[in-house]
């Protein structure tokens, strides 16, 4: 038994390696889209030998007219190609692999499942329903620096309305400016710079206690520098603040 079993694997060796010499090497590359593709196994189905692409995409296999080679990968689909006279005399083949695309399995939604999911979505809805969700790009905008913006006590649109009325002041008659009372810079001056419309309905302050808030403010300066122009601003609101502590400080008199 054990010669009849050693001769035919003699045998059968034998004629492997006569079709092994009737093949050549057979050199070529897998790509995918121009780009050589690694790792793809090519078997040839008739010898059942196979290799693999090396990092270059390239590979050498045995193979002879009427093979068929076949590529496959995990990425790529299986492709099958019949060795021709063509191919073996260029001995040179390029084969360009598809991409594999995995199909979803089919989802069926029965009455009875729709319920289940509809009731799940109830449950979320209330679970969440509390909580504070960040905005995002999708969320209203709001101006909270408008609603919110207080600048010492002051509304700073209101201010600016003032500023604006200060500057355009009208076409009506200009006060002549009489001898300066200080030989420095003072409030005193503001009043022939603004129309007393600006003091009695801006600062609740009365048209004959013009002058006196005035002075008061001089009493209150902090430095000269509120009556550079750049800081036209701060002395509005300067007098703003000043208005109000002088109107309580003459109510409390009275």
């Amino acid at each position: 038994m054990k010669p009849t079993l050693l001769l035919f694997s003699l045998l059968f060796s034998t004629i492997m390696l006569a079709q092994d010499a009737e093949r050549n090497i057979l050199r070529g590359a897998v790509v995918y889209r121009d780009v050589k593709v690694t790792g793809v196994n090519i078997v040839n189905n008739t010898t059942s030998k196979g290799t693999t692409t090396n990092k270059k995409g390239e590979f050498e296999i045995l193979a002879k007219k009427d093979d068929i080679l076949i590529f496959s990968s995990v990425q790529y689909t299986i492709k099958e190609i019949v060795i021709t006279d063509k191919i073996i005399e260029n001995n040179r083949l390029v084969v360009e692999v598809k991409e594999k695309v995995e199909a979803l399995d089919e989802v069926v939604i029965s009455p009875e499942n729709r319920d289940k999911f509809l009731d799940f979505q109830e449950e979320e809805i209330v679970k969440y329903k509390d909580y504070q969700f960040a905005d995002d790009r999708y969320s209203e905008v709001r101006n909270e620096a408008l609603s919110q913006m207080e600048f010492r006590g002051a509304n700073v649109l209101g201010l600016v309305g003032m500023l604006v009325n200060a500057i355009f002041k009208g076409s009506g008659k200009n006060k002549e400016k009489p001898k300066a009372i200080y030989e420095r810079t003072s409030f005193n001056e503001v009043r022939y710079r603004y129309k007393d419309e600006f003091f009695t309905d801006n600062l609740g302050i009365p048209e004959d206690k013009i002058s006196a808030f005035l002075y008061y403010c001089d009493d209150q300066m902090p430095s000269e520098d509120i009556f550079l122009e750049k800081n036209e601003f701060l002395m509005i609101d300067f007098m703003v603040k000043h208005s109000k502590e002088y109107l309580n400080l003459k109510e409390t008199k009275n």
